[in-house]
């Protein structure tokens, strides 16, 4: 390949930057990749090369649409709902066999000490969590890549084979799109984010686990594909639209945001409605459930609430004199 060539394909390469970026540092990272390539007599771009120049374009076209601050709040959305539903499924799913009644044993072929494969997507997100805590960041988005590569796998993985417990693929959605979410930015960046995430992410886990328990009848076998209220498709399904929603509302900027509060918070009555209907047992036994329209009215009025808050403030602040970057 010609210098031309070289030159032509790194030109090429480069339009993953923004046009902006490139007016402003194009021609000065083209010259100096010229040189390295001539100085190790290389014709052509390596893969490394093209491969760094795609991510880092990329990265730099989110900046633009999604400043630093908005998306360390979807990188917390992320690590709090990951790691809260991680835990629930790790208690009333795969742990669940050694406790709750009418669960599977060894003859239905469980998954060593747990109960199904997707274990494995549970407890890289948990591990990412305790990374978090320790302050290995580097770690920690390691672990979340890791658990977004496993939800992949095990989507395919037991979507084309017939596993004696099936898991729905509802859950490895979840699971995929939360680790991502966590990648976006630094969720402990500030004082507040930290103790949003490091409170927050337990205890969401905590009660969410006691209160489908309560509402899941006590039988592990009801909770792998089960017909009732609480399964794991249902709260894979409720907690995906959760995190969304909070996303949408965290990315949005601050002329959207009254907007975005009007329009999201309302729908969040959707998922919240049916993961806490039977709260307190089985509303078809008699006992007390909350009702959808409780949900509805409630976040409605949140909705106008937060809606006015963020036109009259209009900068979500969540910075802090102790605010550091990512380690």
């Amino acid at each position: 390949m010609s210098e031309a060539a070289l030159e032509r394909g790194y030109r090429r390469a480069l339009r993953a930057y923004p046009a902006s970026w490139r007016a402003r540092h194009g021609e000065e990272f083209l010259g100096v990749m010229l040189d390295v390539a001539a100085g190790e007599g290389r014709g052509k771009p390596t893969r490394s090369e093209l491969l760094h120049l795609m991510l880092h374009g990329t990265a730099a076209r989110v900046n633009r649409v999604l400043q630093g601050r908005r998306r360390d709040r979807m990188a917390a959305i992320g690590t709090i709902g990951g790691t809260a539903l991680a835990l629930v499924m790790m208690v009333l799913g795969e742990l669940g066999r050694w406790f709750r009644w009418n669960s599977y044993n060894l003859v239905d072929h469980p998954f060593g000490a747990f109960t199904t494969p997707a274990a494995i997507a549970f407890v890289l997100t948990i591990m990412a969590f305790a990374a978090l805590a320790a302050g290995r960041h580097t770690t920690a988005r390691v672990l979340h890549a890791a658990a977004v590569a496993a939800s992949i796998a095990l989507a395919v993985v037991l979507g084309v084979t017939d596993p004696a417990i099936p898991v729905h693929p509802l859950v490895f959605s979840f699971f995929g799109a939360a680790n991502l979410l966590a990648l976006f930015g630094n969720p402990v960046r500030t004082s507040v984010l930290r103790r949003l995430v490091f409170i927050g992410a337990p205890l969401l886990g905590v009660f969410i686990t006691l209160t489908s328990y309560l509402q899941g009848g006590g039988a592990q076998r009801t909770f792998w594909g089960g017909p009732y209220l609480i399964s794991d498709q249902r709260l894979a399904w409720w907690s995906l639209e959760l995190v969304v929603l909070a996303a949408l509302l965290a990315a949005a900027g601050p002329k959207a945001r009254p907007w975005a509060c009007l329009a999201l918070i309302p729908l969040a009555s959707l998922p919240l409605s049916g993961m806490f209907l039977s709260l307190g047992g089985n509303a078809a036994i008699g006992l007390i459930g909350i009702q959808p329209g409780v949900f509805y009215v409630f976040c409605s009025v949140m909705g106008v609430v937060s809606a006015w808050v963020a036109w009259k403030r209009p900068v979500l602040s969540f910075g802090s004199r102790d605010a550091r970057p990512a380690g």
